[in-house]
C-alpha cells in the first residue's frame, strides 16, 4: 500500500502490478511510450510513486528527450524525488514487470477501469458525506448535482478510441445500401423526417446528436412550426418524442395539435362551437392525436438538470425515444445557485443552457429542437428579415447549434405597407409598391387552393453544420396552428413572378 495517502483512499481498488507493467513497458519501448502516455492521466495510477514516474515521463517526452531507465531517474533526481520512489533499484522493478508488450493495452485497460471505479465510489462517498453535514435549501436541487457529479466521475467510460477508415466507410455502406431500397423523394431523409420536403432536401431530417434552433419573433409561428415537426416525427417516423412546455399547459398544447390536425379553427374548438362537419373532424382528429407517441412535461421555468434528467428517464423507458423540443430556451433556467439577473448574466447563463443542451443530444444521440426568440433589432431595420446575429441573449446558440432556422412571415411586417400602397393610385405607385402589390395578389390567389387563410412564411435556414443552407417557403395557417408545403406550380409560379418584376 502506498504511504501519505488519506485513510479514505487507501481502502479503494487498484491494480499495483498493472501500474508496473505499463510504466515499464514506457520505459522500454517507443511505441508503448506513446500508447501509455497517450491513454492514461497521472491520477489514474495508485500509487503515488508511480505518479512521479509518470510526471518524470511526461516531463522527459515535453522536452522531446529519450525515455529510458536512466533519463527517467535523473529527471526523478531533478525534481527531488528520486529516493522517495525507490531510486534504481525500483525503476529496474519496474522493468522486470513487464512481461509482454503485447499485453500492454490489457494492462492500460485495468488501470482505467480502476481509476473510474475509484473516482466512482469517492463521489459517492462526497454525496453521503454533504447529504449528512451539509445544509440543504432544496433537495431537488442536491438529486440533480449529485446526478451531474456521479455522471462525470464516470465519463472516461465514454471516451471513445479512433476509428479507423474501414470501420468508418462499412458503416456508410450499409447506410447508402438501406437508402437504396427508399423511393427516390425518400432516400434523401437519413434522419428523422420533419414532414417538410423542402426542410428535408436541406438538412436530409432530423439527425441524431444534433441541435435546431427555431427562432423568430414574438406571434410569427415558431411554437407551431415545433408542435408540428414534433407531430410530424412521432407519426411518420413512429418514435417517441418529448417536449418541454415552458408557456402552455399540456391541454392547451393538444388543442393545438388538434386544430392543426383536423384544420378546424383553435377558437371554435377552445369555446366547443362547431360549423357543418367539424364536430366530426376534431372527433377523428382526438382519436388520431391520442395514438401518436408524444409525452409532454408543461413544468413552468424548468431547471436544464431537470430536462436532463426528466429526458434520461423518458429514454430508459422508451429506447428508441426519436426526438426533444424545448419551447422555449429563454424560460430554462441553468439552476443551482441564484445569479444576478443583469445582461452580462444572463448571457453567461444562457451560454452554459445552450451548451448543455448541446451536450444532452450528443450524449443521449437524440436531435433536439429548441425554440428561441430574436432580438428586438430586427424591429429597428428597414429591411426586417431576420440574421443570426439577431438570436437573442447570446452569440452562443448560433455557435452550438447545428442546424439554426429563421422564421419570416411576410403579413407580419409588410400588411401595413400593402395597405398603404393600396390606398395610393396607380399613377402614384413606385415599382417596389407595385411589385408588392403583384405578389400580395398572387399569393392570395394561388393560397386560395388551399383551405384557410394562409401566410407565406419564408424558413431561411441560416446555419446548417452539416448540410446546405437556403430558404424554403411553407404557408402557415395561423387560425388553426398548421404548416403546409405549398405546391411546386406554386413555387414555380412565384418564381415567374420575382423574374418578370425587378423592384428597384
Amino acid at each position: 500500500m502506498a504511504k501519505n495517502q488519506s485513510k479514505s483512499y487507501q481502502d479503494l481498488p487498484c491494480s499495483i502490478e498493472a501500474e508496473k507493467a505499463v510504466l515499464g513497458s514506457a520505459m522500454m519501448s517507443q511505441e508503448a511510450l506513446y500508447n501509455v502516455m497517450s491513454s492514461l492521466q497521472q491520477e489514474d495510477f495508485y500509487s503515488l510513486k508511480h505518479q512521479k514516474i509518470y510526471i518524470a515521463i511526461a516531463n522527459l517526452m515535453a522536452k522531446k528527450s529519450a525515455v529510458d531507465a536512466m533519463t527517467v531517474f535523473e529527471e526523478l533526481d531533478n525534481l527531488k524525488v528520486a529516493q522517495e520512489v525507490g531510486g534504481v533499484d525500483y525503476l529496474k522493478e519496474l522493468l522486470d514487470a513487464v512481461l509482454s508488450f503485447a499485453n500492454l493495452q490489457f494492462y492500460i485497460d485495468i488501470i482505467v477501469d480502476q481509476s473510474v471505479l475509484r473516482k466512482m465510489l469517492l463521489t459517492i462517498r462526497e454525496i453521503d458525506r454533504e447529504y449528512r453535514e451539509e445544509k440543504i435549501d432544496d433537495l431537488n436541487d442536491f438529486i440533480l448535482s449529485s446526478e451531474g457529479k456521479f455522471k462525470d466521475s464516470i465519463a472516461r467510460r465514454h471516451i471513445s478510441s479512433f476509428a479507423s477508415m474501414e470501420e468508418v466507410t462499412n458503416v456508410i455502406e450499409s447506410k447508402l445500401n438501406a437508402q437504396k431500397e427508399l423511393p427516390y423523394d425518400q432516400s434523401e431523409v437519413i434522419g428523422l423526417n420533419t414532414g417538410y420536403p423542402g426542410i428535408n432536401k436541406l438538412t436530409q431530417g432530423f439527425q441524431k446528436g444534433e441541435m435546431t434552433v427555431i427562432a423568430a419573433r414574438p406571434s410569427v409561428g415558431k411554437t407551431a412550426l415545433a408542435l408540428n415537426f414534433a407531430y410530424h416525427v412521432a407519426t411518420k417516423s413512429d418514435v417517441p418524442v418529448a417536449i418541454f412546455s415552458l408557456e402552455m399547459t399540456s391541454e392547451s398544447l393538444v388543442r393545438r395539435i388538434i386544430a392543426s390536425v383536423s384544420c378546424v379553427s383553435l377558437k371554435d374548438i377552445n369555446i366547443g362551437r362547431f360549423k357543418g362537419t367539424d364536430r366530426a373532424k376534431v372527433a377523428a382528429a382526438i382519436k388520431e392525436v391520442s395514438n401518436a407517441k408524444i409525452f409532454i412535461d408543461e413544468s413552468s421555468s424548468i431547471k436544464m438538470l431537470d430536462i436532463v434528467a426528466k429526458t434520461r428517464k423518458l429514454q430508459a423507458a422508451h429506447p428508441n425515444l426519436g426526438l426533444v423540443v424545448i419551447d422555449y430556451l429563454g424560460l430554462v433556467q441553468l439552476g443551482g445557485k441564484s445569479v444576478s439577473r443583469s445582461a452580462d448574466s444572463r448571457t453567461e447563463e444562457v451560454r452554459k443552457i445552450s451548451l448543455a443542451i448541446k451536450e444532452m443530444a450528443k450524449e443521449l444521440q437524440i436531435p433536439v429542437v429548441v425554440v428561441s426568440q430574436l432580438s428586438r433589432d430586427v424591429e429597428k431595420r428597414d429591411v426586417k428579415k431576420p440574421m443570426l446575429s439577431d438570436l437573442r441573449d447570446s452569440g452562443a446558440i448560433e455557435q452550438d447549434a447545428d442546424v439554426v432556422m429563421l422564421l419570416y412571415r411576410e403579413d407580419y411586417y409588410n400588411e401595413q405597407k400593402k395597405i398603404s400602397a393600396a390606398n395610393k393610385k396607380p399613377g402614384q405607385l413606385t415599382k417596389a409598391e407595385q411589385f408588392e402589390l403583384a405578389k400580395a395578389q398572387k399569393e392570395k390567389e394561388l393560397g386560395e387552393s388551399i383551405p384557410g387563410s394562409a401566410s407565406y412564411v419564408e424558413v431561411n435556414i441560416a446555419k446548417n453544420r452539416n448540410g446546405q443552407v437556403g430558404k424554403v417557403p411553407l404557408f402557415f395557417y395561423k387560425e388553426y396552428g398548421r404548416f403546409d408545403s405549398p405546391s411546386q406550380a406554386w413555387i414555380d409560379q412565384m418564381k415567374a413572378i420575382v423574374e418578370e418584376s425587378d423592384p428597384d
